[in-house]
């Protein structure tokens, strides 16, 4: 059934990502290079029609519905509509920010609320934040060819499995089926790549990654720490970035969301004398370290679980300090 639904979704998306880039290319909806971009040519946009539509068509063939995953999913075309807007007309960030918070608090209402703390305040708190910054995490996450779907592909893999081990199938399909949505389209995404996925894909596979995690892992076994720590440490290559590119512009006078090319790719790539698939496939690696500890942490016990879990928070920030002293807007400016 699992393996069934992958090859679904994969197939899917194998077929429906060059007829979205030939429908962009001949509609002229197009990323155009600029100083704030990395890629040089014209690219086709708004992939994320194709891992959406692979994704919903494989989820209604092959998946029991549940009033979770009917709330879970209608959050999801809504997340993916704003994405939509975003990339055919343009919205101003604090609008998209708005409207992504206003989907999570609707989800949260509804139901997809983590049950991790023994305070229900606390864990709407922390459902609404994840459910917003793992969105926008993935959104910026989307700066450069092939990294998005390629972390998507080995989150969504860990958080399937995750699942799986508590009991909840249903969760964990939907996990597959989005993987194999976005490897589909990382066949036509990995540099070069011929179309990039749009904030209609970003969003959207933010916005799911967060509440597959919620859905599948946090409301399994409550008050367990460890579970809140191990789909965190699945999704580390994402909050990093994120993290990382988020307190760097502050520190240069910079608002978080303005487009640049100061993410950890970038700078590794620079690093690197500009091979970017190799700065790319440095940060799968990262991702896959993530994956594998967030499998470990949840067999061990609580204590063992955080020291695991502070010890890759020490790594990243070394990581993270020397990536910072790779001069980006300098270079940004010329």
């Amino acid at each position: 059934m699992f393996f069934i639904i992958f090859l679904l979704s994969l197939f899917l998306s194998l077929i429906f990502t060059p007829i979205v880039r030939k429908i962009m290319i001949k509609l002229g909806v197009l990323d155009m290079p600029n100083l704030s971009r990395w890629h040089s040519e014209p690219v086709a946009l708004m992939g994320g029609i194709a891992i959406f539509l692979s994704f919903m068509l494989s989820v209604f063939l092959r998946v029991t519905f549940n009033r979770e995953i009917v709330i879970v999913i209608t959050g999801g075309i809504a997340m993916f509509s704003v994405g939509l807007f975003d990339d055919l007309r343009g919205m101003p960030a604090k609008i998209k920010f708005l409207m992504e918070f206003v989907i999570a608090v609707a989800v949260t209402y509804f139901g997809i609320v983590c049950k991790i703390f023994p305070y229900n305040w606390l864990n709407i708190f922390i459902n609404i934040f994840w459910i917003v910054g793992l969105t926008n995490a993935l959104n910026m996450l989307d700066n450069i060819d092939g990294l998005a779907g390629g972390i998507t592909f080995i989150s969504l893999t860990g958080i399937s499995l995750l699942a799986i081990q508590n009991g909840k199938v249903n969760e964990a399909l939907l996990c597959i089926a989005l993987a194999g949505s976005s490897l589909g389209f990382l066949r036509y995404n990995f540099k070069p790549a011929k179309i990039f996925m749009g904030d209609c894909g970003s969003l959207f596979l933010g916005y799911m990654l967060s509440t597959l995690v919620i859905i599948g892992i946090w409301q399994s076994e409550p008050h367990a720490i460890k579970t809140f720590v191990s789909p965190i440490l699945l999704v580390s290559a994402v909050i990093f970035d994120t993290t990382l590119v988020t307190i760097l512009r502050l520190k240069h006078g910079k608002m978080p969301w303005q487009g640049g090319r100061d993410h950890s790719s970038h700078r590794l790539v620079y690093i690197l004398k500009n091979n970017e698939r190799i700065a790319v496939l440095i940060l799968y690696g990262i991702g896959l370290i993530g994956f594998l500890l967030g499998l470990i942490t949840q067999k061990m016990n609580t204590l063992t679980s955080l020291i695991i879990a502070i010890i890759w928070c020490i790594v990243m920030i070394v990581f993270g300090i020397r990536l910072s002293k790779v001069e980006c807007y300098q270079k940004l400016n010329k």
